[in-house]
C-alpha cells in the first residue's frame, strides 16, 4: 500500500464483469463496478444518485458459466460526479474474498 494511501483495506479493481444495483423502494440505479473493498465501492452509473442517502445494494459478479448474486447489502452514497458513484457499505463486505475467483 503506497504510503500517502488512506484505503485501510484491499481494493479490486478492473471488475469488468460485475454490475450493482443501488436499491430504493422501486427506484433502481444500475452500473458497472469499477473497484471493491471490504468497505465500499465505486461504480459507473446510468443515472446519478442523491449523496447521503441510504440505498440497498445487490452485485453481481459474472463467470463465464454461471453468475454470483450478493444482495441484502445496503450503504449510503458518499459521492457522485460524472466519473460515476461512492458508496460506502453499512456493514463490512464479507464476500469479498470470493470475488477474485472471478477476476
Amino acid at each position: 500500500m503506497n504510503s500517502d494511501e488512506r484505503r485501510e483495506s484491499y481494493r479490486m479493481v478492473d471488475l469488468s464483469k460485475a454490475t450493482c444495483s443501488l436499491i430504493d423502494g422501486d427506484d433502481l440505479i444500475q452500473g458497472s463496478l469499477k473497484n471493491l473493498s471490504r468497505t465500499g465501492f465505486f461504480i459507473e452509473a446510468d443515472r446519478l444518485p442523491e449523496v447521503s442517502k441510504s440505498y440497498g445494494i445487490e452485485i453481481i459478479l459474472h463467470g463465464s458459466h454461471s453468475r454470483l448474486v450478493v444482495d441484502n447489502l445496503s450503504g449510503v452514497v458518499t459521492r457522485a460526479d460524472g466519473d460515476g458513484v461512492a458508496v460506502e457499505f453499512s456493514k463490512s463486505f464479507e464476500w469479498l474474498v470470493l470475488a477474485p475467483i472471478f477476476f
